[in-house]
């Protein structure tokens, strides 16, 4: 293990401190990588949350088993989709998905809105692209009230068993070119 810190590294060597942080160098920033070998600036994923979900309602794609079978299958369908894709979430949504035993990929073009904010979207504007006009009325999306980061859950209720396999985060196209996530 590499020890970037002088002070810490004569610490540990004095015993003074122990039980020491081990950071995985993966990805060259600490975090651990997920689903390595993605066409990222990272190579996969570093940008993630386990066990909730922080995505927004706006521009919903729901993407089910078998075109998409593991959290690698959903990150991979946003970068798929660079241009209305900017987050994922893998995890259960339905009870039929909690009975079948497979997670749901839900793409999305926005995040959870923090709880004191709420919009409203003119659906009709003519300057709308790309905005799922109709999914954001069928699930009932306008107005989008902000609330808390929900959990993900894996029972039937989807209230009760915390799912900590679920993973949702960002995916960002930069004005380079490259992807991060």
């Amino acid at each position: 293990m590499r020890i970037a810190c002088p002070l810490f590294a004569s610490l540990l060597a004095l015993g003074a401190v122990s039980n020491p942080v081990r950071i995985r160098e993966d990805s060259g920033s600490g975090l651990r990588l997920i689903c390595p070998g993605l066409n990222t600036q990272d190579r996969g994923c570093i940008r993630y949350t386990r066990g909730f979900d922080v995505t927004g309602v706006v521009t919903e794609v729901d993407l089910t088993f078998p075109q998409v079978r593991t959290e690698c299958d959903c990150i991979q369908e946003c970068l798929n989709r660079r241009d209305t894709c900017a987050n994922y979430v893998w995890k259960f949504s339905t009870p039929e998905s909690v009975n079948s035993g497979h997670r749901t990929c839900t793409l999305y073009s926005d995040f959870n809105l923090p709880a004191g904010v709420t919009l409203q979207f003119d659906l009709a504007s003519p300057n709308n692209t790309n905005i799922n006009a109709e999914a954001i009325i069928a699930n009932g999306n306008n107005p989008h009230a902000g609330g808390l980061v929900p959990q993900a859950f894996k029972d039937a209720n989807l209230d009760t068993d915390p799912d900590f396999d679920a993973v949702s985060g960002p995916v960002w196209t930069l004005a380079n070119g490259q992807v991060q996530c």
